[in-house]
């Protein structure tokens, strides 16, 4: 979700997308609650994250279960760290509708993360640098 929102702003973004433990899968769910802010997450498809363990990056975004200080960070290279802690949506959920209401509750809480990731720091960089 944060890479296809950041996509939304910005497509000349050099953006990369990855897993610890990647589904097989793009979740339906997520494709559809996406497709409610007319963003299309169907041609993505779920990465490991060691085919970038070359790059090293300016910024790194997990996003997942827990606090910074729980998450297990693999071996990437970055100059900046943010975090976005989510419980997992499909865990304990008693129903599809649960489901989706969570997955909107995340996906516009990463919206808001992402506009101001965006809007006041790479936007900012990019400008400086023009």
């Amino acid at each position: 979700m944060a890479e296809a929102i950041l996509r939304s702003f910005d497509k000349e973004l050099e953006i990369y997308s990855a897993g610890i433990e990647p589904s097989d899968h793009v979740s339906p769910i997520a494709i559809e609650v996406m497709a409610e802010k007319g963003i299309n997450l169907e041609p993505q498809e779920p990465r490991h994250y060691s085919i970038f363990k070359d790059i090293e990056f300016d910024f790194l975004i997990t996003v997942g279960d827990g606090t910074t200080e729980e998450l297990k960070i693999p071996p990437i290279k970055y100059k900046r760290k943010m975090h976005l802690g989510f419980h997992n949506p499909y865990r304990n959920a008693r129903s599809k509708e649960e489901i989706r209401q969570k997955c909107q509750e995340i996906r516009d809480e990463i919206y808001t993360e992402m506009d101001y990731f965006y809007h006041r720091i790479i936007k900012r960089q990019k400008e400086k640098i023009n």
